[in-house]
């Protein structure tokens, strides 16, 4: 998978643009833009990977996809049937019983993703030691198969109580149910941990878009048969094309994951080993925590209101981004999002026909993007940007305050709110928007500097190459923290070992261990490295100190889950320093508003900067994929490995 000699290619598949980033031999890195095919992405990533392979045979193409994703969001999945003990009809409906909004009376919960009428029962059932105590007899197993077929089902989903521990009574179900020709995703396989309903959850999840997920891949592979197709997972890591057709809840999160991926890279290579993630685009800003450049990686996510229980960076999401729409509450009180005038009509100043000022028509407004620059083949219209925020009592300086307050509650969510001081973490912008907004936010949450990599328009499609072949055992075990684990360890490490060399990765595979640990009496736990040297029990005093600010030395420590991680070598190892940015461009100083100050900045192209150059602010700098701003009193270094860096202390 990894490791192979000839040109390799990361794409990341967007809502509008497919990015394509070709890593060749003795070619400099080439970064191409196709516009997204939705009926067929696959047809995206072929043309894509056509217009930037330098000549010779692709051999390698890792790529983030939106296909499970999107087929989530849209309600496009298959027609599931949902298999479960007796008594547990109502698993997916009854859920946790949170609510989405504590004090919102009108607040509703997703519809689940399989109907009552579409959920089949069946009489047996495990004890939580794994005793049977009621034996999953032959005729129940015929009875289900029937009422199954009954239901015409595209994919199957079987989540049976206690399977974690002992999955005899699915696995015998499961080869019956075989026999009617649809997918079927069992839980004890998918999912070896306890928490029914979130167990339940991530097995519907995952056989609701497998059928769709399989049928994307089988078209990608028919167009492209030459290179091993490898598919960014929700866990920062990358995975073989059978894995991820039969498990795709793993790639739920894929492309935001190899962005956090890359700009954990660029941290490192700007000299920053703690940062946080800021991508800021057309529609919506992701941000993750950085620690050691490693993205924060969590068990426990959603999308759409459903939970799922695979590993998965902790990206924190907002509805603020380039398109999103400024409006005003019936308080009186200026707001910008959750809505965006997405790519058709767009912001006003597209001249698509958008009448609703958006945070583009801002900087538009504010002359922080050139009207004589073209954004994907459109000139701006400076006057349509001027119309449509003349219908808010505020400036367009107002709307960029209020969007960034916005995206500064997003970063405090994943920094001060978790008790870790911004004043140790760096900011890696990127995203279309990100470097316009970056050192304004920087300021504000207290970060010493803002790093801008030197291609952030495409830094989803680089991670790529920078994410590593990666899966991640589990086990729940429920257990003492003093209790002999070698055995489960072991097994873990070898399950783990074993499937990426399935996956076909042939470089050397490294292993890591993870606990997930609570004291005795706990409702939730905390995911901890596991080191050889450590006690486990001091392992988890250490974590809950750090992550609620004292430890219960007298309570006894209970492990819940084991998982082994296993990772193969990426195709880089670290971010490339001579990308080709274009020929620099030459422009006169123009004005630009900064808050309510009107002010005369430098326009300085990307690239004609080299490493050790300096740009002070009041400047833009622009290059094909984004602009950074630059305020008074700032000044951006460009560092040997071609970085941005903008210290603000």
């Amino acid at each position: 998978m990894s490791g192979q000699a000839g040109p390799c290619a990361g794409v990341d598949v967007g809502g509008t643009f497919t990015d394509v980033v070709m890593h060749a031999p003795g070619h400099r890195p080439k970064a191409v833009k196709v516009p997204t095919t939705p009926a067929n992405q696959a047809e995206g990533v072929q043309r894509g990977v056509a217009e930037s392979l330098p000549g010779g045979v692709l051999r390698l193409l890792p790529h983030g996809s939106t296909t499970a994703t999107n087929a989530l969001l849209e309600r496009k999945i298959a027609r599931t049937a949902f298999v479960t003990t007796d008594g547990f009809t109502d698993v997916l409906e009854i859920a946790r019983q949170n609510r989405p909004a504590l004090y919102d009376l009108s607040a509703t919960k997703p519809e689940p993703l399989v109907p009552h009428e579409r959920v089949v029962t069946v009489a047996e059932r495990m004890s939580p030691r794994g005793e049977a105590i009621v034996e999953l007899t032959d005729a129940e197993i015929e009875r289900v198969v029937d009422a199954v077929a009954r239901l015409e089902p595209e994919s199957i989903a079987v989540s049976l109580l206690f399977s974690y521990v002992r999955d005899d009574h699915e696995r015998r179900l499961c080869s019956a149910l075989a026999d009617l020709g649809v997918p079927i995703t069992r839980s004890g396989a998918l999912l070896p941990e306890f928490r029914e309903f979130e167990r339940a959850s991530t097995c519907v999840l995952n056989a609701a878009i497998e059928p769709v997920m399989r049928r994307y891949l089988s078209n990608l592979t028919t167009r492209l048969p030459d290179p091993t197709i490898t598919v960014m997972t929700s866990s920062g890591g990358t995975a073989g094309v059978d894995f991820a057709a039969t498990a795709p809840v793993h790639t739920l999160l894929s492309g935001p994951a190899a962005g956090v991926v890359a700009a954990g890279a660029v941290a490192r290579s700007a000299g920053f080993d703690d940062a946080i993630a800021f991508d800021m685009g057309g529609t919506s800003t992701d941000v993750c925590l950085i620690r050691e450049g490693r993205p924060d990686v969590s068990t426990s996510s959603e999308i759409a209101g459903l939970p799922f229980r695979t590993p998965a960076v902790g990206i924190h999401t907002v509805g603020a981004g380039g398109g999103s729409i400024a409006w005003v509450d019936i308080g009186g009180a200026l707001r910008v999002g959750p809505h965006s005038a997405g790519a058709d009509p767009g912001p006003a100043c597209y001249g698509l026909g958008g009448e609703e000022p958006t945070v583009t028509d801002a900087h538009c407004a504010l002359g922080h993007l050139d009207p004589a620059r073209e954004l994907g083949g459109l000139r701006l219209d400076v006057d349509a940007a001027h119309r449509a925020l003349d219908a808010l009592p505020e400036s367009a300086a107002g709307v960029l305050s209020v969007v960034r307050a916005t995206m500064a509650r997003a970063l405090r969510k994943v920094s001060t709110e978790r008790g870790i001081d911004p004043a140790g973490l760096a900011l890696v912008a990127y995203g279309g928007a990100g470097p316009l907004h970056a050192t304004a936010l920087a300021r504000e949450l207290g970060c010493p500097a803002v790093v801008v990599p030197p291609a952030p328009g495409v830094l989803s499609a680089l991670g790529l190459l920078l994410a590593p072949p990666r899966f991640e055992a589990s086990r729940t075990v429920l257990v003492d923290a003093r209790e002999d684990l070698s055995q489960a360890w072991s097994e873990l490490s070898t399950e783990a070992r074993r499937e990426l060399e399935k996956q076909g990765v042939t470089t050397e595979i490294s292993l890591s261990k993870v606990a997930d640990m609570r004291y005795a009496g706990q409702s939730h736990e905390l995911r901890v490295d596991v080191t050889e040297q450590a006690e486990l029990s001091e392992l988890l005093h250490t974590a809950h100190r750090e992550s609620y600010g004292y430890e219960m030395r007298d309570e006894r420590v209970e492990v819940v889950t084991l998982r082994v991680i296993a990772q193969g070598e990426p195709v880089l190892a670290d971010p490339p320093q001579d990308w080709d940015q274009g020929e620099p461009e030459r422009k006169p100083d123009r004005e630009i508003g900064i808050g309510d100050r009107a002010v005369r900045a430098r326009i300085v192209s990307r690239a004609e900067l080299r490493p050790g150059d300096e740009v002070a602010g009041p400047a833009l700098i622009e290059q094909p994929d984004t602009t950074t701003l630059l305020t008074d009193e700032e000044l951006a270094t460009v560092d040997r490995s071609g970085n941005l860096v903008v210290r603000l202390t």
